[in-house]
C-alpha cells in the first residue's frame, strides 16, 4: 500500500461534522487511517469568508494517485459540494485536496502533485508538521518543518485539543463488542470507552470462574468445567442485557458470547465439543440484540509482553502456540460467519490508553465501520 497525504477543510454548515464524516467516507472508499492531526481554527484565505476549520491526514491506500482523486471528488459531492469552473476561492461546507503521494511528482490536466503552493499556506503547514514534519517535499527538497519556517504566510492557524474530534461512535440501540486474542487490550479500550463517552460497559467476570487457574495447571482435565461456566455465566450476562433497561441504551463490551464457541473449540476434545456446541447454540438462539464487532489484533510479540506485564500469576505460562491457535480460532470464526458484521482493527503502534492522537485515529477507525 501507498502513503498518500490529504488535507481537510470546511467554513460551512456544522463544519467539525463535516471534517468527521469526511474523515469516515476517506476510511471507507479510499483506504487505513494512519495519520491524524489536531483541528485548526484558520482565517478564510484568498477572500472573505468564515474561519475555516482545518486538519491534515494519512492515509495507507491502494489505489492510484489519479483514482484516489476521483475517489476524494466523490466524497465531496456526496456531501454536497459541487466544484465549478468559476476562478476565485469561496465558502464550502467541505474541501479536500491531495497534498502529497508517497514522493510521486505529478503535472497533467487532471492532477498536480505535490499540490501546488501547499508551501505558501499555514493551514497546510501547520497540520503536516504536526503529524509529518520530516516529509521532504519532492519538488522542492524541503521537509515540512523548513517549509513552515520559512512561510510568508503571516496567518496564525489556532490549534484545537485532538480530543475535539472525539465523534459519537454508537448507533441507538446497538451494543459495540470488542474481541481479540489474550492480552490484546479489549478490556482497557472498553473502560476508557465507556468512561468517555458515559456509557453502560459489559465487563467479563472472568475472575469468578472457580476453574480458570486449575485449567492453566491441568487443562485436559478442567477444560470442560472451565467453558461451561464461562458460556452459562455469558449467558446469563447477555441476557440480562436484554431484559433490563440499558439494552434500549448504547453499550459496550469487552467480550461477546460467541468468544465461548472459539475457545471451547481450541480446548475441548472433538466429542466434548459437539455436545458444548449444541448447547451454545440453543443459548444463543434466545439471545437478539443488535451488536457492532470489532476484532481488535496485535503481534503474538507484544501480546506475550502484555500478558506478562499485567501480573496474573496463572497466565504467566501461556505459550506463543497457544495464542497463535487463539487467532486462528478468531480468524476461522469470521470466515464461517461472514454474513455477520465484523471489523478488524490492528492495534499495532497505536497506544490508545496514553497517546491521544492514537485514541483519535482508533475512534476513527470504529466510526467507519
Amino acid at each position: 500500500m501507498d502513503k498518500a497525504y490529504i488535507s481537510l477543510g470546511s467554513n460551512e454548515g456544522q463544519r467539525l461534522k463535516n471534517l468527521q464524516e469526511a474523515v469516515v467516507q476517506i476510511q471507507k472508499q479510499v483506504g487505513v487511517l494512519t495519520d491524524l492531526s489536531s483541528l485548526y481554527e484558520t482565517p478564510a484565505w484568498g477572500f472573505e469568508g468564515p474561519d475555516f476549520l482545518n486538519a491534515c491526514i494519512g492515509v495507507q491506500t491502494d489505489f492510484l494517485p489519479s483514482e484516489l482523486l476521483q475517489k476524494l471528488l466523490k466524497i465531496e459531492r456526496k456531501m454536497g459540494r459541487l466544484r465549478t469552473s468559476e476562478t476565485g476561492y469561496k465558502s464550502r461546507n467541505i474541501d479536500l485536496d491531495l497534498l502529497f503521494f508517497e514522493d510521486h511528482v505529478i503535472e497533467n490536466d487532471d492532477l498536480i502533485l505535490p499540490h501546488p503552493r501547499l508551501e505558501l499556506r499555514n493551514f497546510i503547514l501547520y497540520p503536516m508538521c504536526e503529524i509529518a514534519p520530516d516529509f521532504v517535499h519532492p519538488r522542492l527538497g524541503k521537509d515540512m518543518a523548513h517549509l513552515l519556517n520559512f512561510c510568508g504566510d503571516t496567518s496564525r492557524p489556532s490549534q484545537l485539543p485532538l480530543s475535539q474530534w472525539s465523534s459519537d461512535i454508537f448507533f441507538e440501540d446497538q451494543l459495540l463488542v470488542f474481541e481479540g486474542n489474550i492480552g490484546v487490550g479489549k478490556t482497557s479500550l472498553t473502560q476508557k470507552i465507556a468512561r468517555d463517552f458515559k456509557v453502560p460497559s459489559l465487563l467479563e467476570n472472568f475472575s469468578s470462574n472457580p476453574y480458570l487457574e486449575k485449567f492453566y495447571e491441568q487443562p485436559d482435565r478442567f477444560a470442560l468445567s472451565l467453558e461451561n461456566y464461562f458460556l452459562e455465566d455469558r449467558f446469563r450476562q447477555f441476557d440480562n442485557f436484554i431484559k433490563e433497561s440499558t439494552s434500549q441504551k448504547m453499550t459496550v463490551a469487552d467480550h461477546s458470547l460467541f468468544k465461548s464457541l472459539v475457545f471451547a473449540k481450541i480446548n475441548l476434545s472433538t466429542k466434548d465439543f459437539q455436545d458444548f456446541k449444541a448447547n451454545y447454540e440453543r443459548l444463543s438462539a434466545q439471545l437478539v440484540f443488535k451488536q457492532k464487532v470489532i476484532f481488535l489484533h496485535q503481534p503474538l510479540e507484544k501480546l506475550m509482553k502484555q500478558i506478562k506485564s499485567r501480573g496474573r500469576t496463572y497466565e504467566q505460562n501461556i505459550t506463543r502456540d497457544y495464542l497463535e491457535k487463539i487467532e486462528e480460532g478468531y480468524q476461522n470464526f469470521q470466515e464461517e460467519h461472514w454474513s455477520t458484521p465484523f471489523n478488524r482493527i490492528d492495534l499495532n503502534n497505536l497506544d490508545f490508553i496514553d497517546d491521544e492522537r492514537a485514541y483519535q485515529i482508533l475512534l476513527h477507525r470504529i466510526k467507519a465501520f
